[in-house]
């Protein structure tokens, strides 16, 4: 979910407040995107940990609020932080985006939460946790968020598809679909945009849309793990099974710490009877995320009925 461009566009901004720090903290800023993209992440989120230290004070040392808009429970949580400088939320939105990877998912959402309470207009931020509400099933919720950041963004193409995501899971799928069309508009030539949409109509049963949409994915991004774990899950609905564990092992190839990679992959195997090599999968896919044991024993005991 992370995109350097929200902390350099917020690093274009001009700051008074912190003087002989602010040279500082757009170094950390810069080093911290710089080591998220090596795969350091310890070291990322730890500069993004330092700039929000740095661009923040005690409530003891703080000036009046004055925001009529806020709720006494909002007013409550400020009360132990007062943010000086912006850069403070595109810390917290990379961190967050940080924790997101790391299936810290609670971390994930409170440094979301703070983004926008430090900066109510910053698109992203509400994106973000929209992609948390998602995976909380609380989708009205999703979908207000993703709305709030497409009225800030109207371009923002992770939000359209974020609420396609969300909308599809309410069963809205024509209103999903004009979504991931208009993300298609905004974001021609980004593979997340085709391989999500492709995702989108393999639910919605246009299985040759969804191909078409895959194979436009892996042309624009040939090396982008998410292309082959769609068109793999994808295959393993149309019982390809040794195409889905084709297309799901260049996936892990590409990115091993994508846990539906393993959960798929296995599937398949156990459906070719590769049971040895299925439950080494499953233990890799729990490792990275535990919360899927359960999806990953109903899917165990949905295929052990089909092979008997």
């Amino acid at each position: 979910m992370s995109k350097t461009i929200v902390a350099l566009a917020v690093l274009c901004l001009s700051f008074s407040a912190y003087g002989q720090n602010s040279e500082k903290i757009n170094d950390l800023l810069e080093h911290g995107l710089r080591s998220r993209e090596k795969g350091n992440y310890t070291a990322a989120i730890g500069d993004f940990s330092k700039v929000i230290e740095l661009t923040s004070m005690p409530a003891s040392e703080r000036g009046p609020k004055g925001d009529p808009s806020e709720t006494p429970a909002e007013a409550a949580q400020r009360e132990n932080i007062r943010v000086l400088d912006p850069r403070a939320a595109a810390a917290y939105v990379n961190r967050g985006n940080l924790y997101f990877l790391l299936g810290k998912i609670d971390d994930a959402f409170d440094d979301y939460e703070n983004a926008i309470r430090v900066a109510p207009g910053m698109s992203e931020a509400y994106a973000c946790r929209g992609g948390i509400w998602i995976i909380k099933r609380e989708y009205d919720r999703a979908i207000s968020d993703y709305r709030r950041a497409i009225m800030l963004s109207p371009d923002l193409a992770k939000a359209h598809i974020g609420l396609a995501m969300a909308l599809l899971e309410k069963g809205e799928t024509k209103n999903a679909l004009v979504e991931f069309d208009t993300a298609a508009t905004v974001a021609p030539a980004s593979a997340e945009v085709f391989y999500r949409r492709g995702d989108g109509k393999r639910k919605a049963g246009d299985v040759n849309g969804a191909y078409a949409d895959f194979e436009i994915a892996a042309k624009l991004d040939p090396f982008d793990a998410n292309v082959y774990l769609g068109r793999g899950r994808l295959r393993y609905t149309r019982y390809d099974f040794d195409g889905a564990i084709s297309d799901l092992t260049r996936a892990i190839e590409l990115d091993p710490r994508i846990p539906e990679s393993f959960t798929f992959r296995g599937f398949a195997l156990l459906m070719k009877r590769r049971d040895a090599e299925a439950e080494a999968d499953f233990k890799r896919a729990v490792a990275l995320m535990p919360g899927l044991q359960m999806d990953i024993d109903a899917g165990i005991r949905r295929i052990t009925a089909i092979r008997k």
